[in-house]
């Protein structure tokens, strides 16, 4: 049975792309064939490693599309891709990414599998999949996010599709529980199951926790809080100056968060890095990570620090934060958006190297549910699942 995976941009670097290319390595390194589907390409090269036994199929490829054809095939192509979508929901956060032009190549795509299993990475593509798919292919939607914290128009169209999914990936407990609550009770037909996100098995080398820096990783957006980073920062560095901010990633936010940096004077102490394809090798180099989003999906990058030995200070954001974080244990929860207690909190582990170690250690046996084997199994359950339902 072959697999299908739509994405957005596999070229690309964050959360979604990195743990889709976990599982898809994994299974194809199984046996499984393997075929990704990138709406986009934006990168001549992948920014994370792609198993070369994985197809990939780019719908609309940026980088080396030519520009400067003449003629009435072209004309059609640059008006088509000058007008707004039908298909992608308008509440998709890259909605203006997507086009007329790009309808049509994911329309014909989708109609292009006629067995199989299909996975959708994002809520348009979900609700997508569940309107255009052919009979006899199986739909696994992947939802990243808490059904909460979505606009009306969303919530309604998760409603109304998610029900005629497959399956329905979430990647929390209060997630599962929540999904199940509002589709399971209005459909026989899809199936809500908890699939987290994953990490590469531990090579065994883990932070000594001796650097005195503070790492943050993250798409530049006001999701992710930096600006409230920066803030708790602000608290923190004249007692502890010597400490260094580093914060990864890029986006939109850029500009406000360095200057932000530099009307506080934190210059030389917090550091707006730029995007890093080793986050492992920066996490190594690191003694707390610093996770300050005002709301979280699952926190992939708090698994990934825990992982290195790493101890996670975080707002307790909805929904993953409190799933993964043992308060006290392995890391330290604060109320949310509260910034002055976390950085009471970035200042106790700070001050206290030897809890920063207790941390460290007891963070490295916690995350280990998460290893790609553990969850990969899941992946190959599931898979078995609907093998078994289509009697292949």
């Amino acid at each position: 049975m072959k697999i299908y995976f739509l994405v957005f941009d596999i070229f690309g670097m964050g959360g979604t792309v990195r743990t889709v290319l976990n599982v898809t390595n994994y299974l194809a390194q199984s046996g499984y064939d393997i075929e990704i589907i990138s709406v986009f390409r934006y990168r001549e090269s992948p920014f994370f490693e792609i198993d070369p036994r994985i197809k990939i199929q780019v719908l609309h490829d940026v980088v080396n599309r030519k520009t400067d054809n003449i003629g009435f095939k072209s004309t059609i192509v640059k008006k088509l891709s000058k007008m707004k979508s039908r298909l992608i929901h308008p509440d998709d956060e890259a909605y203006d990414f997507f086009s007329l032009l790009t309808d049509m190549k994911m329309f014909n795509a989708i109609k292009e599998i006629t067995s199989g299993i299909l996975v959708t990475t994002r809520p348009s593509f979900n609700i997508f999949a569940s309107k255009y798919r052919n009979k006899g292919v199986y739909i696994i939607g992947q939802e990243h996010l808490n059904f909460a914290i979505y606009p009306e128009r969303m919530k309604n169209s998760i409603l109304k599709h998610y029900k005629n999914l497959d399956y329905l990936a979430t990647l929390t407990n209060d997630d599962t529980e929540d999904y199940k609550r509002l589709l399971e009770a209005n459909s026989k037909k899809v199936k809500v199951k908890k699939i987290t996100n994953s990490i590469p098995k531990l090579q065994g080398v883990t932070s000594s926790l001796e650097s005195k820096t503070i790492i943050a990783a993250g798409r530049l957006a006001p999701q992710k809080g930096f600006d409230l980073l920066i803030e708790a920062f602000k608290i923190v560095h004249p007692k502890f100056p010597d400490w260094k901010l580093r914060i990864y990633g890029y986006g939109r936010e850029k500009n406000n968060l360095q200057a932000m940096i530099e009307d506080n004077k934190l210059y030389n102490h917090a550091i707006l890095m730029g995007p890093t394809q080793h986050i492992e090798t920066e996490l190594l180099n690191a003694s707390i990570y610093a996770l300050s989003s005002r709301f979280e999906g699952f926190g992939m990058v708090i698994v990934e620090a825990m992982q290195c030995g790493v101890p996670v200070v975080s707002f307790d954001c909805p929904k993953g934060p409190s799933e993964i974080i043992s308060n006290n244990v392995d890391g330290i929860l604060v109320e949310d958006g509260n910034v002055e207690e976390f950085a009471k909190a970035l200042m106790e582990l700070m001050g206290n190297p030897e809890k920063r170690k207790q941390f460290g250690k007891k963070a490295v046996e916690n995350v280990k549910q998460y290893e790609i084997e553990n969850i990969g199994k899941i992946w190959r359950d599931t898979i078995d699942e609907i093998s078994q339902r289509s009697g292949l």
